[in-house]
Formats: structure tokens, C-alpha cells, sequence
């Protein structure tokens, strides 16, 4: 699997065909039940028929609901960790969805938590952190190009004068470019090393929230990237540079 070319190929759908077969509802299913975490965090998928979901959305103004036929149910812990792990491992599912050429679409808000939970019967402390919408994309005339929403490269890169230089890694500070997160606010800095890529996040006033699975998801990418590319390395806290204004996650330490 090109993770790369799917990293670039994936954007936000939020129109999309009334059907789904039930062969690819069967693949979809296989990709969730055997979805790679980041960590030991409890984190479960449940495959939700529109008709389920569709009276729980919400809308506020001019930000609609988005009708998918189905959605994935990320259920977890609200603690960091978890959610750090949500995202991580569901921006992965994502990439396999669009691998089968489905549409998808991240939804943290604007449905209700707690009926969705009912419904699901949820114990104590879990409940639907995130719904991811899915199915057959629309083509709709006018689409913007995701690259014309993204922060420049200076903007969110610090590369170190000891940096190891013998891999691309303006490839790899790509397709962490390339990660969708709440309100398009694109929280992660990436330090490049002499030995290790380092992930921070800016923090911000806006969705703060949902820090923990927008780092997830750049996390997913950056790891990915550096996969596809052949850098040895693994993920794994260590000791990291102090920039002001930056909070530390993780890092990708070479071998």
C-alpha cells in the first residue's frame, strides 16, 4: 500500500451516494476490527448505519450536517491518551478507506454524544469521541484544493543545523501537512534532528479539545511517511529540544 499517495489523495467528503454494497460494508468492517493502536488505551469501532446517526446530528448556521450512508463510531476514554490513540489509529482506517476509493469525513461535534452512547450501550467513562463518515464521494463541481488551506512549510518546521540529511524529509513534512484536523487549525510543529523527528503542538484557544486526536492523526502520518520512505526508526518519547510555545508529544528516533 502507496501511504503516501493516499496521504494526497484523501480529502474531506461530505456529499456522497445513498448506497453502500455489501461487500465493501464487509471490508470496512475487517479494517476496523483489526485497526492498529498507538497504545494499550481501550478503543473500539461500531459501524452505524445512516439512518442511525442521521437524527443525532446537529447543525449550527451555515455548518451542516454531513448524510453519509454509513459512519464509524470511535468509542473511547475522554483522557488524552485515548484520544491521542483515536486519532492516531483512525486516521489509519481512513487510509484504508480510501484505498477502496471511499469518501470520508471527520466529525467531532454536532451530534449527540450521549444518545449515541445510549443507543451503543456504553459504559461508564467511554463514549463516542469522534464519528467518521463514509461511503461513495459525490463529485461536486468547485471542490477547493486542500493545498491552498494549509499553513506554509516555515510555519509548523524547525530544521536543526545537525539534522541528518540523508533522507527526504521535506517528503515526510508533507504529508504531516496533508493531516486534517479540527477546524482546519493544523496544531503540529515538527523539529528535524540529528536524531529524531520530534512532534509538538502549538496549542491554541480554538479546539483545544480536540488536540490529542489532531496529534494522533499527524502522528499517523509523520510515522507513515518515514515507513514508506524506508528511515529506520521508531516511535517513542525521549529527550527533546525546548521551543517556546511548542508542547511535546513524541518522537520518531531513527536507528
Amino acid at each position: 500500500m502507496n501511504w503516501l499517495q493516499l496521504i494526497e489523495r484523501r480529502v474531506s467528503v461530505r456529499q456522497y451516494e445513498p448506497d453502500v454494497d455489501e461487500a465493501t460494508l464487509a471490508q470496512v468492517r475487517k479494517i476496523c476490527e483489526h485497526a492498529k493502536s498507538y497504545n494499550s488505551s481501550a478503543l473500539k469501532y461500531f459501524l452505524l448505519p445512516g439512518s442511525e446517526v442521521h437524527r443525532r446530528q446537529k447543525s449550527i448556521g451555515p455548518i451542516g450536517r454531513v448524510l453519509a450512508p454509513w459512519y464509524i463510531a470511535a468509542v473511547a476514554a475522554g483522557d488524552s491518551e485515548a484520544l491521542f490513540n483515536l486519532g492516531y489509529s483512525s486516521q489509519r482506517v481512513i487510509l484504508e478507506l480510501t484505498a477502496l476509493d471511499l469518501g470520508t469525513c471527520w466529525l467531532g461535534a454536532l451530534f449527540d454524544r450521549e444518545a449515541l452512547g445510549d443507543s451503543l450501550g456504553l459504559g461508564k467513562g467511554h463514549a463516542v469521541r469522534a464519528l467518521i463518515a463514509w461511503g461513495r464521494g459525490r463529485k461536486v463541481p468547485g471542490t477547493v484544493d486542500k493545498q491552498s488551506r494549509r499553513l506554509p512549510s516555515e510555519k509548523i518546521a524547525f530544521f536543526a543545523g545537525d539534522r541528518d540529511t540523508r533522507y527526504p524529509w521535506r517528503t515526510v513534512l508533507e504529508a504531516v501537512r496533508w493531516a486534517p484536523s479540527a477546524i482546519n487549525r493544523q496544531p503540529w510543529r515538527l523539529w528535524f534532528g540529528a536524531g529524531a523527528v520530534h512532534l509538538f503542538s502549538k496549542p491554541g484557544r480554538l479546539a483545544r479539545s480536540f488536540a490529542p486526536i489532531d496529534m494522533g492523526i499527524a502522528l499517523c502520518h509523520l510515522e507513515l511517511a518515514c515507513k514508506q520512505l524506508a528511515i529506520p526508526g521508531s516511535i517513542a518519547q525521549t529527550e527533546h529540544p525546548q521551543r517556546k510555545g511548542w508542547e511535546y508529544w513524541v518522537s520518531y528516533i531513527f536507528d
